[in-house]
């Protein structure tokens, strides 16, 4: 047999398993026929690879919950129990480490405040060290650690696994996959925190079962990831989805990226506290002013609160950020005509004040009738999305389909 005729065979093989295996881990519990069905396979040829899945304890095979007569097809799912993942995200002030299995659920969960005054190489040093202690407990129950999935805020070069920019912390060219994967001799793969997130909603969340969507995370920070046929649509300079720094207003606040006036320093949480303060100190009158004694002690969850509780003043000041955040789905809708677009992040507290705006702005400003009415969503994933969305790179590369040229 001629070199390129064994190649393409062996391509086949392990394209037709990871194709198994992905069935399984987005469909499961499914069952052998069910697979073949999905995927047209042959029924041997499935039997053949999840004999050799299970081996391997990928999969598992499942109790039927359905007792009827005569012989049961026998569900296979994910092997929760012997693989896990190690999310990691890298926030502006704080950091969390979570141990996933293969289906999302979180088996343990640390938080680390950040030094921003610290050397960031020696931040992500004991990081790493800590990440030792974390999966040492589960390499001795002989649970396989299959690696790092690290997002954050900022501009990120996927490639060298190096962060370029985060202006929340200060950090610029930081090598943080070769540190983690020196450290813990875990394969390590590094993205920014709204990639990550749009990767945990397309395996996890909202987008399971849609290949053209956009996700929008809004909390201290604005930025977005689009979804195209299935994968992250990614520019050559890493800044692609940096929607929080399209310049809104020409002559708005100053940004933490050195321009004025983006749709960050109009919508974050960071620019919604300053306004509400500002606001109180010239003596605007708020309920949310009963629940600290001091202005200057409010936090963006007594706003979230007193949003919530229908306080005038705050609603106010949601709806002002609701335009401005619709004048920039407005962009987003018009350049990629997205299936759907998904709320993520802290702001979807007050989603139910938030968007019924947005649509409005929306169905004002986009071009054509149909992209008027493209649906705006809350994400599921609440206050795990950017920790799931961690894992979720090393989900993406795990059950990614082989292709020639990888």
């Amino acid at each position: 047999m001629k070199q390129s005729s064994r190649i393409n065979v062996n391509l086949m093989k392990d394209y037709n398993k990871q194709l198994v295996l992905r069935t399984i881990q987005k469909h499961g519990p499914i069952s052998r026929v069910e697979v073949a069905n999905r995927i047209d396979l042959s029924r041997p040829s499935v039997s053949e690879i999840v004999s050799i899945l299970i081996e391997e304890q990928w999969i598992e095979e499942k109790s039927s919950e359905v007792k009827v007569r005569g012989r049961q097809p026998i569900p296979l799912d994910i092997n929760k129990e012997k693989k896990v993942i190690i999310g990691l995200e890298i926030g502006a002030y704080s950091t969390k480490v979570i141990v996933s299995n293969l289906k999302a659920e979180i088996l343990n969960e640390i938080a680390i405040e950040m030094d921003v005054h610290k050397n960031p190489n020696e931040m992500i040093e004991y990081l790493g060290n800590q990440i030792n202690l974390i999966t040492e407990r589960y390499k001795a129950n002989q649970i396989e650690v299959l690696g790092i999935g690290v997002g954050m805020h900022g501009l990120v070069d996927t490639e060298k696994g190096e962060n370029i920019f985060a202006p929340n912390l200060g950090w610029k060219n930081v090598q943080i996959k070769s540190i983690l994967e020196k450290i813990t001799q875990l394969k390590v793969l590094i993205d920014n925190d709204c990639n990550s997130a749009a990767l945990a909603e397309m395996w996890f969340g909202q987008g399971k079962d849609e290949s053209n969507f956009i996700s929008v995370i809004v909390d201290y920070g604005v930025g977005a990831s689009i979804i195209n046929n299935g994968s992250i649509f990614k520019g050559s300079h890493h800044v692609t989805g940096q929607v929080g720094h399209i310049t809104i207003d020409p002559d708005g606040p100053l940004c933490s990226c050195g321009n004025y006036g983006c749709l960050e320093t109009l919508t974050s949480e960071t620019a919604i506290l300053k306004k509400v303060k500002r606001k109180l100190k010239i003596g605007e009158k708020s309920s949310i002013l009963n629940q600290k004694d001091n202005i200057e002690d409010l936090t963006i969850d007594d706003f979230y609160i007193a949003v919530n509780k229908g306080d005038e003043f705050c609603i106010n000041i949601t709806h002002e950020v609701a335009r401005n955040l619709g004048l920039g789905f407005t962009i987003l809708i018009n350049l990629f005509g997205p299936r759907f677009i998904v709320l993520g992040g802290s702001l979807t507290k007050i989603s139910d004040a938030l968007i019924p705006i947005i649509k409005e702005v929306i169905q004002l400003k986009v071009m054509g009738e149909e992209a008027k009415h493209t649906p705006i969503i809350t994400s599921g994933l609440g206050d795990d999305l950017y920790t799931i969305g961690a894992a979720s790179l090393i989900v993406e590369d795990i059950f990614s389909l082989p292709r020639p040229n990888k």
